[in-house]
C-alpha cells in the first residue's frame, strides 16, 4: 500500500504542491514567529538592562544597604560564578575649564561589564578613570589627558554625624573611551574607577562601605532562576530578581506596562500556530475531497477501510514532513533577511547579527506540519471508507442546495456566541485591579485567545451558509450594475453548491482576518503606546540648575545666559522656566523644607507632550505625587499652609514631586529662582539636539570660566526623555515592520488558500462549464462568469474576514495595553483598503488557468466521463 500511495502522490504532484506551499508557508510563518519573536525579546531586555552587563541575577537593596559581608556569602553560593557590589555616585568631571556631570561607579568583573571599550582600556589602577565617549567629547579629552572629578557618595553617614552626601575630588588620567550607553535607559553619563578607587574615596568620605545593588553571574550548568532563590534565602530582606524579570521591571518602570511585551510575543506565536493549522487543514480537506472516489475505487478492486484509512494519513504524513521541513528552511531565511534590513538601518540599539537556532524553532514548525496534515486529513480519510464501492462508482450525485443543517446552524451560534463572550470579557480580566498585574494580563490573554479559537471555529462551521448569504448579496449589486449573464450565473453557482463555496472562500476569510487582526492590532498598540509614551515622557528636555547658594545653602538658579544658550540652540522649538520655591510647613512628623515646583499651567500645555498630567492643578492645590506625600507624611485632601496660602493637597500618579500654580510665587517665595526649563523640541533626531543643547553648555561654560577663572562651575544637567521616547517610538516602528513583514506572509497564504480552491473547484466544474459552453455560452461569457465569481467569493472573504480581524484585534489590544490606561483603539483604513484590492486580484488571478483550460477544452471532451 506505501507503494501506491507514494505511486499516488506522484501522479498528483499538481494537486500536492499546492498544498503542500500552503503548509510550507503556514510552517515558516511559524519558525519565523518564533526566532522573530526571540529576537525581539532579546534586542529589547539587552537594551534596557546594559547597566547590568550580563548579570543572571540582580539583587536591590531593601530598606538597608548590602554589606561587604553579605556580598562575600553571595559569592560563596554554590552555583554563583562571580558577584559584584554596586555603590551609587555621581561626579562633576572637569577639564580645560569645562564641566560635564556623569554617574561614577567600579570596573565589573568579567561577565558582569556591560561596557563597550571604544578606544584604551578599562581602568586598571587607582588614579584612572574611562568616560563615555559623549562626555569625553564634551570635555574635549582624549587617553592619556588629566581631568578633575569631584565625586558624590551616596552613603549613610556615621551614627551623630550630620546627614550631608560628601565630595571627593581627586585628580584622575583618561584610561579608556566608552560607548554611550543605550538611549532607551537614559541620556547619561557613566565614568568608570577601579574598585580599588572607590573603596579609597568611601574611607576618605568617612563612610562605611556599603551596596545598594549586587549584580551576580551564574557559573555554567546553574539556573538563574535556581541562583536567585538561594541568594533570596541567603538575603530575604533584599529585592531579587533574575536577569528577565529585570529587564520585565525596567520596562514597567519605563512604561508602566511590565508584560506587554511577553504578551505580544504569546500572542504571535499562539495566532501563528492558529492560522497555519486552519490553513492546512482547509486545503487538505480540499485536496483529499477530490480524491474520494479514487479511493473509493480502491476500495472496489479489494482494498480495506484500513488500508484505504492507512493510505491516505501517510501521504499527508509524508506531505507534512517534508513540507515543514521546507517551511523551517524558508521561515529561518526570512527571520535572518530581517536581521539584515534591521542592521541597515542603524539602529541606536544593539541587534543581533545572527537568529539563534533553538530546539523549539526547529521541532514546533515541523511537528505542527506533520501533525496539522495528518490531524486535516483524518475527516476525508474516514469520509472515503464509508463509502460503498458501488457508490463510488456511481456518478456523483448533485450538490445538497440545503448547505446547513439545522444542528449546524446551532451549533454555528452556540460557538460563535460563547467564544464571543470570552472575547469579551477578556479585557475586563487583565484589567482586573484585585489580580497582580502579570496574571491578570495572560489570564486575559489566554481567555481572549480561547475565546478566539471557539468563536473563529463557530465562523467556520457557520461558512457555508454565510458565505452565500454574502454573495448572493454582492450579485444582488452586480445585477443593478449591469452585470449581465456572467454575474447571474456566478452568482447561481455559488449559491447552488453552498460548501463548496464555503470551502472555497474560507482560505480568504483566513487570511483577511490574520491580516486586519493584526493590522488593526498594530495601529491601535501604536496609538495607545504613543499616549502611554507621551504620558511617561510629557517633557522633551528639562534643563535643571547645579548652582548652590553659598550663604544660604538653597538652590541657585539658570543664569540668562544659559536660558538664552537652550533657546537658541536648533530644534529648540519652545521654552518654559519652572521656578523652584522653599517651602515650609507643618506635617505630623514636624516641620518639613522642602522644594515646590511653581508652574504657569497654560504655558505649560504648549510645552508638555501630555499636559493633562496638571489638569488637577488649580488656583489653591499643591499637585504632589504619592512618592512626595507618603515621604512627607500627608494624604489626599490636606490643607497646607505654603507662605502665605492655604492649598489643597491633591495627590495624582507615582513621582517625588510637587507643583503649585506661579500665581501663588509671590505668597509662597517671591524670591524663588528658575531652576528648571523645559524645553518642546522639533525635528527628527530629538537625541542629537539633546547631546547638542549639552555641548552648548558645557561650551559657555568653558567661555565664562575662560573670563572670570574664579568663577564657579555650575554647568546645568540636562535630560531629555525626548531620546528614550524617540527610541521607544524606534523599537515599536521596528515592532510593526516586522508585523508587516508577517502580514506579507499571511498574504502569500491567502492567496496559495484560494487559488487552490477555487481552481480545484473549476476543475471540478469542467462538465458544467462544458454543458454551459453547449448551449451558447461564448469563450469570453465563460471566462467572465469564473472571474465573476472569483470577485465575488474574494470580497465575500474580505468582508468576512475584515469585521473578524477588527473585532479580534481592538480585543487584542485591549487585553494587552487596557491596564496602561492610554488604550485608544484604531482602524487600520490603510490595510484595509490594501487588503479589499489583493483580493480582487487574487479572486480574479485564481480563475485565470481554470478558465483557460476550460475555453480550450471542446464541449464534447469536457462532457466526456472522465
Amino acid at each position: 500500500m506505501l507503494r501506491l500511495t507514494l505511486t499516488q502522490m506522484r501522479r498528483s504532484t499538481g494537486r500536492l504542491l499546492a498544498a503542500g506551499l500552503a503548509i510550507m508557508i503556514g510552517t515558516a510563518f511559524i519558525a519565523a514567529t518564533l526566532l522573530g519573536t526571540a529576537v525581539i525579546r532579546d534586542t529589547t531586555y539587552s537594551a534596557v538592562t546594559a547597566d547590568i552587563g550580563d548579570a543572571d541575577v540582580v539583587v536591590q537593596s531593601g530598606d538597608d544597604l548590602l554589606t561587604p559581608e553579605q556580598l562575600d556569602e553571595v559569592r560563596a553560593l554554590p552555583g554563583v560564578s562571580v558577584a559584584d557590589g554596586q555603590v551609587t555616585m555621581f561626579g562633576s568631571i572637569v577639564a580645560g575649564g569645562r564641566q560635564d556631570w556623569s554617574a561614577v561607579d567600579a570596573v565589573g568583573s568579567p561577565g558582569l561589564s556591560g561596557v563597550t571599550v571604544l578606544d584604551g582600556t578599562l581602568p586598571t589602577a587607582q588614579g584612572e578613570v574611562a568616560l563615555t565617549a559623549s562626555s569625553a567629547d564634551r570635555l574635549e579629552v582624549e587617553v592619556g589627558d588629566a581631568l578633575t572629578m569631584s565625586t558624590e557618595i551616596y552613603l549613610p553617614p556615621p551614627p551623630g554625624a550630620k546627614d550631608s552626601m560628601p565630595f571627593v575630588d581627586a585628580e584622575l588620567t583618561v584610561a579608556g573611551i566608552l560607548q554611550d550607553p543605550s538611549a532607551l535607559v537614559g541620556m547619561g553619563n557613566t565614568a568608570l574607577v577601579t574598585p580599588a578607587q572607590r573603596d579609597a574615596w568611601v574611607v576618605q568620605a568617612d563612610r562605611e562601605l556599603a551596596f545598594s545593588e549586587i549584580l551576580v553571574r551564574a557559573a555554567d550548568g546553574a539556573e538563574p532562576a535556581a541562583v536567585a532563590a538561594a541568594v533570596s534565602a541567603e538575603l530575604p530582606n533584599a529585592a531579587v530578581r533574575t536577569g528577565e524579570e529585570y529587564a520585565q521591571q525596567t520596562l514597567q518602570d519605563l512604561t508602566g506596562q511590565a508584560y506587554a511585551l511577553t504578551a505580544v510575543i504569546l500572542a504571535f506565536g499562539a495566532l501563528a500556530m492558529f492560522v497555519a493549522a486552519i490553513v492546512i487543514t482547509n486545503t487538505f480537506q480540499v485536496l483529499v475531497a477530490q480524491r474520494t472516489h479514487t479511493l473509493a475505487l480502491l476500495r472496489a478492486v479489494g482494498a480495506t477501510k484500513r488500508q484505504i484509512r492507512r493510505s491516505v494519513l501517510t501521504e499527508a504524513l509524508i506531505l507534512g514532513i517534508v513540507a515543514g521541513v521546507a517551511g523551517l528552511v524558508l521561515g529561518t531565511a526570512l527571520a535572518q533577511g530581517a536581521l539584515w534590513v534591521l542592521h541597515a538601518q542603524e539602529l541606536p540599539f544593539p541587534v543581533p547579527s545572527n537568529v539563534t537556532i533553538t530546539a523549539a524553532a526547529v521541532i514546533v514548525p515541523i511537528v505542527t506540519g506533520a501533525l496539522v496534515t495528518v490531524l486535516a486529513a483524518l475527516s476525508p480519510a474516514r469520509a472515503a471508507t464509508v463509502v460503498s464501492p458501488l457508490a463510488a462508482l456511481r456518478p456523483p450525485e448533485p450538490p445538497d442546495p440545503r448547505g446547513a443543517s439545522r444542528l449546524r446552524v446551532v451549533a454555528s451560534l452556540v460557538l460563535v456566541l460563547g467564544g464571543g463572550a470570552m472575547v469579551a470579557a477578556a479585557p475586563f480580566l487583565a484589567g482586573a485591579e484585585s489580580i497582580d498585574e502579570e496574571t491578570a494580563v495572560l489570564g486575559g490573554l489566554a481567555l481572549g485567545i480561547l475565546g478566539g479559537f471557539v468563536s473563529f471555529a463557530g465562523v467556520m462551521l457557520g461558512m457555508v451558509f454565510v458565505v452565500p448569504t454574502v454573495v448572493r448579496g454582492l450579485g444582488a449589486l452586480a445585477r443593478r450594475a449591469g452585470g449581465g449573464t456572467p454575474a447571474r450565473i456566478a452568482t447561481a453557482n455559488a449559491v447552488r453548491n453552498p460548501r463548496r463555496t464555503a470551502a472555497t472562500a474560507t482560505a480568504l476569510v483566513i487570511g483577511v482576518t490574520l491580516v486586519a487582526l493584526m493590522s488593526t492590532g498594530a495601529v491601535s498598540a501604536r496609538s495607545s503606546l504613543d499616549s502611554m509614551l507621551r504620558s511617561q515622557f510629557p517633557v522633551d528636555l528639562v534643563v535643571s540648575s547645579s548652582a548652590w547658594d553659598q550663604e544660604t545653602g538653597l538652590p541657585g538658579g539658570l543664569t540668562p545666559a544659559q536660558i538664552e544658550t537652550v533657546e537658541r540652540t536648533e530644534n529648540v522649538e519652545a521654552t518654559l522656566g519652572i521656578a523652584e520655591a522653599q517651602a515650609t510647613f507643618q506635617t505630623p512628623q514636624g516641620e518639613i523644607e522642602t522644594g515646590v515646583s511653581l508652574v504657569d499651567r497654560a504655558a505649560a500645555e504648549s510645552i508638555m507632550r501630555d499636559s493633562s498630567l496638571l489638569d488637577l492643578l488649580g488656583e489653591d492645590t499643591l499637585l504632589v505625587g504619592s512618592g512626595w506625600a507618603r515621604d512627607v507624611g500627608l494624604t489626599d485632601g490636606q490643607t497646607v499652609t505654603l507662605g502665605d496660602a492655604d492649598l489643597t493637597l491633591v495627590v495624582q500618579g507615582n513621582g517625588y514631586t510637587a507643583f503649585a500654580p506661579l500665581s501663588l510665587r509671590e505668597a509662597i517665595d517671591p524670591q524663588a529662582p528658575v531652576t528648571e526649563l523645559w524645553a518642546r523640541l522639533s525635528g527628527e533626531d530629538q537625541a542629537a539636539t539633546i547631546t547638542t543643547v549639552s555641548d552648548r553648555l558645557t561650551e559657555a561654560q568653558a567661555v565664562a570660566t575662560a573670563q572670570d577663572p574664579d568663577a564657579r562651575y555650575d554647568t546645568p544637567y540636562v535630560d531629555g526623555p525626548a531620546a528614550q521616547r524617540e527610541i521607544f517610538e524606534q523599537v515599536i516602528n521596528t515592532l510593526l515592520a516586522i508585523v508587516v513583514g508577517l502580514l506579507g506572509v499571511a498574504v502569500v497564504i491567502a492567496l496559495i488558500g484560494v487559488a487552490n480552491t477555487l481552481s480545484l473547484s473549476v476543475i471540478e466544474r469542467r462538465r458544467e462549464s462544458a454543458l454551459l459552453r453547449a448551449m451558447g455560452l461564448t469563450r469570453g461569457q465563460l471566462r467572465r462568469m469564473l472571474a465573476v465569481e472569483g470577485v465575488f467569493l474574494a470580497l465575500a472573504g474580505v468582508l468576512i474576514g475584515a469585521v473578524l480581524g477588527l473585532l479580534y484585534g481592538w480585543a487584542g489590544t485591549a487585553v494587552i495595553l487596557g491596564r496602561s490606561g492610554e488604550l485608544a483603539l484604531a482602524v487600520p483604513w490603510g490595510y484595509l483598503g490594501a487588503i479589499v484590492v489583493v483580493a480582487l486580484l487574487a479572486g480574479f488571478a485564481a480563475s485565470v488557468l481554470p478558465a483557460r483550460s476550460a475555453v480550450r477544452t471542446p464541449p464534447v471532451a469536457a462532457l466526456a466521463a472522465d
